[in-house]
């Protein structure tokens, strides 16, 4: 029997199937249901609603943590792992797909970033205007930290949405419709103790490769099965 949660947006209330293979951690509808496979790969549920533009989202599951990739090449969303970047956008694709997933869409990352607001663990400056204020010193940009290394950062039992790398989205640049846009970004803003919000964005070129991560997104199926019709 395929395990269950509820979630509620605009007062209805909707049944939602765990992803195969995964089992119930901890949390709930409000700051994220966390569940687990058998390799202990944990994922979060954020839920339906809106973005701050408007668009309404349906629910997904992200990746707890920046995905690392191990010895044998599998890719692992645990934590106490440094997050693997340097991949360009297809093997990005690639990786997500590994998973049973998908790389990030931008209507989904911009409905983390409201959810943070509505959920009341963090305010709307922080996540669009200014950032949060960090523990460490993050004049060294290149310095990658492991998953869950520090709880003041898991948000909604996200980890390091404040702070982390770059992150790979399918969404597609304006301007050159080739390029695909990353978001976040680690960096000390105007010589602050502040990240940039994590609503930031830039443009890259899907063949290159940098200080971008990625995190997988695991749809339910009923969406995967109408993106099919």
């Amino acid at each position: 029997m395929e395990e269950r949660i509820f979630e509620c947006c605009e007062g209805i209330r909707y049944e939602v199937d765990l992803p195969d293979g995964y089992h119930f951690v901890e949390g709930n509808s409000e700051d994220g249901v966390v569940v687990e496979d058998s390799k202990g790969n944990q994922f979060v549920r954020v839920p339906s609603g809106y973005t701050a533009g408007g668009e309404y989202v349906r629910g997904f599951w992200l990746s707890r943590f920046e995905i690392s990739v191990d010895s044998d090449g599998e890719p692992h969303s645990i934590a106490d792992r440094y997050p693997t970047v340097c991949l360009n956008f297809y093997e990005a694709e690639e990786l997500a797909e590994k998973m049973g997933g998908a790389l990030i869409s931008g209507y989904e990352y911009n409905r983390i970033c409201m959810w943070m607001v509505q959920s009341g663990s963090a305010t709307f400056d922080e996540v669009f205007v200014e950032g949060k204020e960090i523990r460490d010193d993050p004049a060294n940009p290149y310095v990658l930290s492991k998953g869950g290394y520090d709880p003041s950062r898991m948000k909604n039992h996200i980890d390091n949405f404040f702070g982390g790398n770059w992150m790979w989205t399918t969404e597609r640049s304006e301007l050159y419709d080739y390029y695909r846009i990353i978001r976040g970004g680690y960096g000390k803003a105007f010589y602050t103790q502040k990240c940039y919000p994590p609503v930031r964005r830039a443009w890259l070129d899907p063949e290159a490769s940098g200080k971008v991560s990625i995190r997988v997104v695991i749809r339910d199926k009923k969406d995967e099965d109408d993106d099919e019709d």
